[in-house]
């Protein structure tokens, strides 16, 4: 899958939020076994109680047993080139790819 098809796939079937597993397609998992912590920590920030706050829109999580990382979909609006950063590292990696979600936009208030 080239990374323009993946990131449009996401995107053009309203998926809501995307995960990114640390398996690739073959099912070996993906090394260093710390890229979750690598890739979500360049979206995060310390808050004043100088504890580490990870990016609402890129986040760790372990997903039956699998860890990965949890991508919101709006951050294709608010960062297209973070976005892409996030889906050219998962192409490049032949890591696997799951909707956790799907948002029907038809139900979806309109925009203020």
């Amino acid at each position: 899958m080239s990374e323009a098809s993946a990131a449009d796939s996401a995107a053009d079937h309203a998926c809501e939020p995307l995960l990114i597993l640390g398996v690739t397609m073959s099912g070996r998992p993906f090394r260093p076994s710390d890229w979750v912590d690598r890739l979500a920590g360049g979206f995060s920030s310390f808050g004043k109680d100088k504890l580490l706050r990870y990016a609402p829109a890129v986040q760790p999580v372990t997903f039956e047993g699998t860890r990965g990382l949890r991508v919101d979909m709006r951050l294709l609006q608010a960062d297209p080139a973070a976005f892409r950063f996030v889906m050219n590292f998962a192409v490049d990696n032949d890591l696997t790819f799951r909707c956790l979600g799907r948002t029907d936009e038809a139900s979806r208030p309109a925009a203020r």
